[in-house]
């Protein structure tokens, strides 16, 4: 049975049958494989889950009735390499197959066996899709329509299809702590790196070991990070509200070394997570497990930078978690306008006089974002916009923005700057 297949499918069911995330799912089985299935493991996993939508309805042309589970996930992993992957459709029939002898049933390895060979035979050239612009749109670029339209409404049609057809690039960004080039990484650690905006960050090709002067964090999560960081006084103080896993309070303290930096999340595992990397990185921070949503009166005023980093939807960071398309639904975006307001309302008197909020999420709808900041200027007079800076970005200029994949190249994160006057 071929391996990478096997693991492949063993990630693709954690996460189809019992909602796991599939970044954590993924990482926990390449610690066990060998280097030649981690490429093609990554590479199926993500593909299948980025492209759900469309292999479902190619598929729908092929057989009478969809099958469920198992069966159907083997014929999206056959699908998706006979499609996206330059593999022998003999090899992707076969080991589907093979896979498929798991269920017990001789009469499934025939259906998985003859149905792959339809496949097969039309794929490459399959162009059957809805009538409807916006419809094929979201079948092509395997986008709920429910997010489409909402993109469409907040963007316009054009910027939206530009948003949904930006291709996933699923390579990890990795910051170094001393100076270091691309050639370096590739000489110490076996692995092709591309320079980014941020001279400290560079996009690798597979992986690097995690030590106190490397990390993995995504471009748009260093942005907030420099935008709090250039806000802060001399021996100011800083407070990240949803901190965990404590990328952004950790780097905030690396680039300014003269600040304090308080750390909270409302789960005490998760405010583990962030002690955890603070000691890995050798970065001196306190942490709580707060509920941000709840005032703490001994906080009233305290601190120089406040930053909401938000629970949100995330459809910001589709390429590192393509599982989102999967189980988010409009219905849950008011419950979480109302928490992100929650939490941005309490932690707005935190803030001293002369101090600034941050607020972000790494999303991309406007209910969640501008909508939550014009509702909480307009109830909180004493707050007005504020500078954004971000350091290697001269677009980015007024009191928020909004990142795009496609137009930044990094996460589709929001951020917004709020000046307390008074």
């Amino acid at each position: 049975m071929n391996t990478a297949f096997l693991k492949s499918f063993t990630v693709l069911t954690k996460v189809y049958a019992e909602g796991a995330f599939s970044s954590i799912a993924l990482n926990k089985t390449l610690q066990g494989c060998k280097k030649q299935d981690k490429a093609l493991i990554t590479k199926l996993v993500y593909g299948v889950l980025d492209n759900d939508i469309r292999l479902q309805y190619i598929l729908s042309h092929y057989v009478h009735k969809m099958p469920k589970s198992d069966v159907l996930l083997y014929l999206k992993m056959g699908a998706y390499c006979l499609a996206e992957l330059s593999l022998p459709v003999y090899t992707v029939v076969n080991d589907m197959a093979e896979l498929s002898k798991m269920s017990g049933d001789r009469r499934i390895v025939g259906f998985v066996n003859a149905t792959l060979k339809t496949v097969a035979a039309n794929i490459k050239n399959f162009d059957d899709y809805p009538q409807d612009k916006l419809q094929r749109l979201s079948v092509e670029c395997s986008y709920p329509q429910w997010a489409l339209q909402k993109l469409v409404k907040d963007y316009g049609w054009d910027t939206a299809e530009q948003i949904v057809r930006y291709p996933a690039d699923h390579r990890s960004v990795f910051r170094f702590a001393k100076p270091i080039s691309p050639a370096q990484i590739a000489e110490r650690y076996g692995v092709e790196a591309e320079p980014t905006v941020f001279a400290d960050a560079f996009r690798i090709a597979g992986t690097v070991p995690l030590s106190q002067d490397c990390t993995p964090q995504s471009l748009s999560s260093m942005a907030i990070s420099h935008v709090c960081a250039s806000l802060l006084p001399q021996q100011g103080s800083f407070l990240d509200c949803c901190a965990a896993p404590g990328g952004k309070s950790v780097y905030v303290k690396q680039l300014r070394q003269d600040v304090s930096v308080t750390c909270c999340d409302i789960h005490a595992h998760r405010v583990q997570l962030i002690e955890d990397y603070a000691r890995r990185m050798d970065v001196q921070i306190a942490s709580f497990c707060k509920d941000m949503t709840q005032f703490c009166a001994d906080w009233q005023g305290a601190f120089d930078t406040v930053l909401c980093d938000v629970p949100c939807s995330g459809f910001g960071v589709l390429d590192s978690r393509p599982d989102i398309k999967l189980f988010r639904q409009n219905k849950d975006i008011s419950d979480l306008m109302k928490l992100q307001y929650a939490i941005l309302d309490n932690c707005s008197r935190y803030v001293k006089v002369g101090g600034d909020l941050v607020y972000s999420t790494c999303t991309l709808f406007d209910n969640e974002n501008g909508q939550n900041i014009r509702k909480f200027l307009a109830q909180h007079p004493n707050f007005q916009y504020g500078k954004l800076f971000v350091p290697s970005l001269p677009q980015v200029s007024g009191g928020s923005y909004q990142f795009l994949p496609h137009k930044d190249g990094m996460h589709g994160f929001f951020v917004a700057v709020v000046h307390r006057n008074s």
